[in-house]
């Protein structure tokens, strides 16, 4: 009689888990790295002064954990979660193990995912505000950004020329921005960084609708890869991005830093055979080849020049 009593818990229990772990899917934990990882290059970029941001200090830290979970789990979360309420048809072709097109979660339960990260991502802002009265504003022109990247009739995405840079604009620069502003005023150098981070991030945002082409091409999303073909997408990409590793080593060379001038040739010169391969070969390997060799360098470039502006290094 236990075992019987006991069974339909363990049922309801292993329901429960599916449909928590179908909310947290929504989200897309994955693509919450990099806007927390801009927002701790831009409180970096701010360097150890006072204002700035100091790491050994317990208040600082905490602002810089509210500015990440503002900007990560719950702006970036919310981004992926109406995108994939919006994208279910989509998804249901480039996709179908999704929570939505697989039917793990319901299209109302999918609408109260983002209704909840995009009020967590306000609330968080309003709190911050006492501390800086830009972290409430970037929340919400993160927000709008989010929802006019994946809704209709805006739906930046649709146009290859404004999907990417919307992306690189909300998860990069606007993250970077928060992160330095929570701690000190925006300085010229930490601004023409979180610039050129972002158009990195275009340029590698243009390599992943490589991806998804044939469900983009199905339903008329003019993404660069139908537009162009795969091909002149990966150009267009490798053109973005090595531009901005130039001006970063430019750059570097005019502030006399030869061995971050060094530093970035090396990072143009080791993917070149990875790119070749791609180009030659637009498969989904390739391009998991291509981002293995490439997507490290841009961050240890990253990360290296943060540490330069915010007087880490010399």
């Amino acid at each position: 009689m236990a075992k019987h009593l006991s069974q339909p818990l363990s049922t309801a229990q292993r329901s429960t888990s599916r449909r928590l772990q179908a909310h947290v899917e929504l989200a897309d934990p994955v693509t919450w790295i990099t806007p927390i990882a801009m927002v701790i290059c831009g409180a970096l970029a701010t360097g150890r002064g006072d204002p700035g941001f100091n790491v050994m200090d317990g208040h600082n830290l905490l602002l810089a954990v509210l500015v990440a979970l503002m900007c990560g789990p719950f702006c970036t979360g919310f981004s992926q979660s109406i995108n994939d309420y919006f994208d279910r048809d989509l998804d249901a072709i480039n996709d179908p193990s999704r929570p939505i097109p697989s039917g793990r979660i319901s299209l109302g339960a999918a609408r109260w995912n983002w209704i909840f990260l995009g009020l967590a991502t306000f609330i968080v802002g309003l709190a911050l505000a006492r501390q800086s009265s830009w972290i409430p504003i970037i929340a919400i022109v993160s927000l709008i950004l989010a929802a006019a990247y994946s809704v209709p009739p805006i739906k930046l995405k649709q146009h290859y020329w404004m999907g990417p840079p919307a992306v690189g604009f909300g998860y990069v620069f606007l993250s970077w921005s928060a992160g330095h502003l929570i701690f000190a005023p925006m300085t010229w150098p930490s601004f023409i960084l979180a610039l050129i981070s972002s158009a990195m991030a275009a340029g590698l945002l243009f390599l992943n609708d490589i991806k998804s082409i044939e469900g983009d091409r199905r339903l008329g999303l003019q993404s660069m890869t139908v537009a162009f073909g795969a091909r002149r997408t990966l150009l267009v990409a490798y053109a973005i991005i090595g531009g901005c590793e130039l001006l970063l080593m430019a750059l570097a060379l005019l502030t006399g830093h030869l061995w971050a001038t060094i530093l970035v040739a090396i990072a143009l010169i080791i993917p070149i055979v990875s790119q070749v391969q791609l180009y030659r070969n637009p498969t989904h390997r390739n391009f998991q080849i291509y981002i293995i060799a490439s997507n490290p360098l841009v961050v240890l470039l990253q990360l290296v020049a943060v540490l330069i502006v915010g007087g880490y290094l010399s």
